[in-house]
């Protein structure tokens, strides 16, 4: 007895943009070419009306990389730029109109993916060098009995000293921005403290 695999219902985003999209049906061969051979001032129109009847090959995208670190609605909406963009530069010397559409999302969106990727790693190697560089601080400077020096730190850890520099600035920074808010925070607990008496 073959098992039924039940389909669940999208939520959020992806539901929204599905019943906004049950609006612009898929539209014809014929009419394709129709639309696509308009000129003049009517051809903004026409790409209009493509855009719109098309919009279910971003959904389509979208929904194969779903789960992969960029928002439903963020990668929806970048792949509607693609779109966009190879309706309204498409020549038929680029090859047939929907595989040119398809190709172009799925350049636009993996791209996003990509540098989001990339996004991400570049954060988490940022971390660890913080990481990297509070340890070498706190054991250098019981070692020397004293705070170490950014040249000391490069040394002990073989990085450039401007690097140790950036990350130290940065981490400064991150500690006074934390502070203040914690400052803030409190300010406002004692606000609340005084109306409540």
């Amino acid at each position: 007895m073959a098992q039924r695999i039940e389909q669940r219902p999208p939520k959020g985003e992806e539901a929204e943009i599905q019943a906004q999209l049950a609006s612009y049906p898929r539209l014809s061969t014929e009419e394709e070419r129709r639309l696509l051979s308009t000129h003049g001032a009517d051809r903004d129109a026409a790409n209009r009306v493509l855009i719109e009847h098309n919009l279910h090959l971003v959904l389509e995208a979208a929904q194969a990389r779903k789960g992969r670190g960029v928002a439903f609605g963020d990668l929806f909406q970048e792949g509607t730029v693609g779109l966009i963009s190879a309706v309204e530069h498409y020549k038929p010397a680029d090859g047939a109109f929907h595989a040119r559409l398809v190709h172009v999302i799925t350049v636009t969106m993996d791209d996003v993916l990509a540098q989001t990727e990339e996004a991400q790693r570049n954060d988490e190697a940022f971390v660890i060098a913080c990481r990297l560089l509070e340890s070498a601080q706190r054991l250098l400077s019981e070692r020397l009995d004293r705070p170490a020096t950014p040249a000391e730190l490069a040394k002990l850890l073989q990085w450039e000293e401007a690097r140790v520099n950036v990350i130290l600035a940065m981490l400064s920074e991150a500690r006074t921005t934390h502070d203040q808010e914690l400052l803030d925070y409190l300010d406002d607990l004692d606000d609340q403290e005084d109306q409540e008496e």
